[in-house]
């Protein structure tokens, strides 16, 4: 049984890790951090099934004895810090995408990881949709011929949404670029087996996302210097 601790106890939590880890039978939730203590404190009641403790820091989470893993499902900006505790620990670590707020992060928590031998994964689930998977499937064995142009779109309404700290640029990695293109692009790059050589993007921001993007459009092309494609 993996015993892990959760950093950043918020709605993903809520409405997507504990009820999967109510049906996991090789996995358990035994720990959370959450960055109001009250709420933290309402979880630990909510979840009273699970063998929870909630603990006053993610250092003090990422100490545990009772922590085999951790997962990080802070905002944004905080991936950095709670992954490398993590592996500065000795935990394996899951993080929720996107894994940090530009490249050079990314780069020194993979290597971090490396040097530590500490496994290090990040949240991309659409890896593990059936539909995802069968269309992999489909493009790599040919029968549909080379694709030249894929599309794919995610929408949703965030006006009234409960994360109101993806409006923050300080806290989150842009705004559906950073929270849900990321799985569009990894979908992609998965699907088709190849990876991006260009990439172009046209963000609109207007007063109700504030500082970050409302809306954008993100182009990649696979195209090489000898043949045709885009």
């Amino acid at each position: 049984m993996v015993r892990y601790g959760i950093l950043g106890f918020g709605l993903h939590a809520v409405r997507r890790l504990m009820p999967g880890f109510a049906q996991a039978q090789r996995s358990t939730v035994t720990g959370l951090w959450r960055r109001d203590p009250q709420k933290a404190r309402e979880a630990l009641q909510q979840y009273n099934q699970f063998p929870l403790r909630a603990y006053d820091s993610p250092e003090a989470l990422c100490t545990s004895g009772e922590v085999d893993a951790v997962f990080v499902a802070s905002p944004d900006a905080l991936h950095l810090q709670h992954v490398m505790m993590a592996i500065e620990h000795h935990k394996p670590v899951l993080c929720e995408k996107p894994m940090g707020m530009n490249s050079a992060e990314c780069e020194r928590m993979v290597e971090a990881a490396e040097r530590a031998g500490v496994l290090l994964g990040v949240a991309q689930n659409f890896r593990f949709e059936r539909s995802v998977s069968r269309l992999r499937e489909i493009v790599g064995s040919g029968s549909v011929g080379r694709p030249l142009l894929a599309r794919s779109e995610f929408h949703y309404f965030m006006r009234h949404h409960a994360r109101t700290w993806l409006r923050d640029p300080t806290l989150a990695c842009g705004g559906p670029v950073g929270d849900v293109a990321v799985h569009c692009i990894d979908a992609l790059r998965y699907i088709l087996q190849d990876e991006p050589r260009r990439v172009s993007v046209v963000g609109r921001s207007d007063e109700r996302s504030g500082n970050v993007e409302s809306a954008a459009i993100v182009t990649l092309a696979a195209w090489r210097a000898h043949d045709r494609r885009v």
